[in-house]
């Protein structure tokens, strides 16, 4: 009964008015060599297509574009035929993009507009957070805002320690992270896909939704028109609800970051309420209240398995090693790119997809898109998909984990791509070199009993 009334209230859906569509899109990045220019995947030539049919307006929100000829041409061939192309992509506090094609993009927009203003706004109002440091020590070598954690592993133990990154982390502005196009106010292409030569370029792992809907379209305009607004961020107001049935089997509701807390109101209510499976497939997996719910789930007889990024597993709040001391299965890609899908299916029926990933920043901070699938049909479209890419990966890395940028990991000594974001790439990278050094290790926790009065970091305070 709980799980009909959790459901019911995530998905409540009007009565069918018409018969719309839903396609869903999934890359597998095996075989792929490098990033490249090209549009040869089905992430890219959807997003061509869709452009392709524009009559009267194309609006896109995009995180930035890189080495995307093809998007780039598409655009150009819709304002020749008279299209309006307005446009929103993302400045950090610097007035930068990290994509260095992302001005060709902009040049075809007209409005064309950016959250730096937003951005600059807060960098000149944020203090310094350093987290509370009183709860518990922090670890040697590691200087970012500190995480005090106290998680129950469902086995009468706790896990108790601190997250924390190695470096401090500055303020550089909350992202415009989402990927999504709007055609004439009908058709929507939208995911975790980036419009670059690792993301359309099909060298990540990535996923599409596409949807025939002038109402699921009507949503995203008026979202992609707050930003035009200059809105973005905490500063843009919250839609109504967002649920809609489009055909027998496929019902959606839509929710944007940060003003519908995406993760609060539809992912964690999933997963509470998840009786028989929960597979994911995330880029980044760092919310400590998701993390704590999958490993509920685990306790209550749910099977649990997650693919994580090897740039997330380094990552100084990753969750995986507290999932894999619950006993969940976690594996690390190998590949040369990217683990890039902010994903999962839930019970064979329900598909979590979109820009988001599974972080406090996701939710609260970034301008994201949340789209939550209800289909027996796709969700077995995406439990394929997933089972390639699991059994894909080396069981080596359901206890370890790769170097991205290293032998282990595909291709990644030989695509020409700096995998770990550290600004080498290739045999740059000491991680490619005959004798690779160890991978930095993550902060420590520990395993300890549970005390009567729960997970709590003050159960386990030193007596003063």
């Amino acid at each position: 009964m709980l799980r009909t009334v959790l459901l019911s209230a995530l998905l409540g859906l009007p009565s069918l008015a018409h018969a719309d569509d839903l396609r869903l899109v999934l890359n597998d990045p095996s075989g792929r060599p490098a990033p490249m220019d090209s549009c040869d995947v089905e992430l890219c030539t959807s997003l061509v297509e869709t452009i392709d049919k524009a009559t009267e307006r194309v609006d896109y929100a995009f995180y930035g574009l890189r080495g995307q000829t093809a998007i780039l041409d598409a655009l150009r061939r819709a304002r020749a035929r008279g299209v309006q192309v307005r446009g929103v992509v993302d400045m950090d506090v610097g007035n930068e993009n990290y994509y260095d094609d992302t001005a060709e993009l902009m040049a075809l927009a007209d409005p064309i507009v950016t959250d730096h203003a937003v951005d600059y706004a807060k960098s000149r109002s944020r203090k310094d957070f350093r987290g509370s440091a009183f709860q518990c020590d922090r670890p040697i070598g590691f200087a970012g805002p500190l995480q005090c954690l106290a998680m129950d592993l469902g086995n009468n133990t706790c896990w108790v320690g601190a997250h924390v990154s190695r470096e401090e982390i500055e303020f550089k502005g909350d992202i415009m992270h989402n990927k999504f196009v709007i055609v004439d106010q009908r058709y929507v292409w939208t995911g975790s896909t980036n419009a670059s030569d690792s993301g359309t370029g099909g060298y990540n792992a990535n996923l599409v939704t596409l949807v025939d809907s002038p109402t699921v379209a009507g949503w995203y305009t008026s979202e992609l028109e707050q930003m035009l607004a200059g809105k973005f961020h905490d500063t843009k107001t919250k839609q109504g609800p967002m649920r809609t049935r489009l055909s027998d089997d496929v019902s959606v509701q839509v929710l944007f970051s940060p003003q519908h807390k995406p993760i609060s109101k539809a992912v964690r209510p999933l997963v509470q309420s998840a009786r028989e499976s929960i597979d994911i497939a995330v880029f980044f997996l760092t919310h400590k209240h998701l993390a704590q719910d999958l490993i509920d789930a685990k306790a209550r007889g749910v099977k649990v398995r997650v693919i994580i990024d090897a740039t997330a597993a380094k990552n100084g709040y990753t969750k995986h090693e507290i999932l894999r001391a619950a006993g969940i299965p976690v594996k690390v890609e190998d590949w040369g790119g990217k683990m890039h899908a902010k994903s999962a299916v839930v019970d064979g029926e329900y598909i979590i997809t979109g820009s988001m990933n599974w972080t406090s920043a996701g939710e609260n901070g970034n301008d994201e898109n949340t789209i939550i699938v209800r289909s027996k049909t796709h969700a077995a479209q995406y439990a394929k998909w997933f089972e390639q890419l699991w059994g894909a990966i080396d069981d080596r890395w359901l206890t370890d984990r790769p170097d991205p940028e290293s032998k282990d990991s595909g291709r990644a000594c030989m695509d020409g791509s700096d995998n770990d974001f550290d600004h080498k790439a290739d045999k740059e990278d000491e991680g490619c070199s005959v004798n690779p050094p160890p991978l930095p290790a993550l902060p420590q926790g520990k395993v300890m009993p549970k005390p009567d009065e729960g997970c709590r970091l003050t159960a386990f305070a030193d007596p003063e």
